[in-house]
């Protein structure tokens, strides 16, 4: 796997200066990501030594696993911030949510019960197995409630990869794609890196994100990329200054 390898751009010579990122799994003991606000607080502060200045934290919100509300994603993040203010972190957290498009979101989307990326961006997924049958009906629903689609890691769903065809006819409903940074070095794996370089080189990525949920990630992260993709992924974690 590349995430392997030496010949590398280390992620701190990429990061332009009014990167956000968009998706992380950083508030302690909400989802599968960090457990303490120990391990929160480090990982944040390790950003901040990158030279970001503002993240914004999605935990998962699932159905059938972590059906966490409003109150719940809000409350953590309060709590957060006043350890980041305590020991002088001056990176800026703000939270949204990573909604599973499931049956919890689909009653949620209709009654606006969702918290936003910067007031009009939603940040969905789906299972990697298999789409939901009703896929159409609530990407209908996200719109008719005025929020625009991001689909989190595209290429880590199996049903579609090896199939640019299939993420054509997805992105022609006016979805935005974010390629999660691990998925480029290889972090998931070939076929997933593979799908990641295919929609990356065909212009169909529109944002990035690191999808940190622990320190053993940040360190893959931190090594980097291969040259010919860190320029790529620079301009495109550049378009994330729409969240400032």
């Amino acid at each position: 796997m590349q995430f392997l390898s030496k010949n590398k751009v280390p992620f701190k010579e990429i990061i332009p200066k009014d990167y956000i990122d968009i998706h992380s799994h950083l508030l302690p003991n909400i989802d599968d990501g960090v457990k303490t606000i120990y391990q929160s607080a480090y990982i944040i502060e390790q950003f901040e030594n990158l030279g970001v200045k503002k993240i914004i934290t999605t935990p998962h919100v699932m159905q059938e696993i972590w059906p966490n509300t409003n109150e719940v994603i809000l409350t953590k993040h309060s709590e957060m911030c006043e350890v980041l203010k305590s020991l002088e972190i001056k990176v800026q957290l703000e939270t949204s949510a990573e909604y599973m498009l499931d049956d919890l979101f689909y009653e949620r989307i209709k009654k606006g019960n969702v918290i936003p990326l910067s007031g009009k961006h939603l940040l969905v997924e789906m299972s990697t197995f298999n789409p939901p049958i009703n896929l159409k009906e609530i990407l209908f629903e996200i719109k008719l409630a005025g929020y625009i689609p991001i689909l989190a890691h595209p290429e880590r769903y199996s049903f579609y990869q090896n199939n640019l065809k299939k993420y054509k006819l997805l992105k022609g409903q006016n979805i935005l794609f974010q390629l999660n940074l691990l998925s480029l070095s290889g972090y998931y794996g070939d076929s997933v890196q593979k799908t990641a370089i295919n929609l990356l080189d065909n212009g169909y990525i529109d944002l990035v994100g690191s999808d940190i949920h622990n320190y053993q990630q940040f360190e893959v992260l931190e090594k980097g990329f291969l040259p010919k993709y860190a320029k790529k992924l620079s301009k495109l974690m550049s378009n994330s200054s729409i969240f400032s």
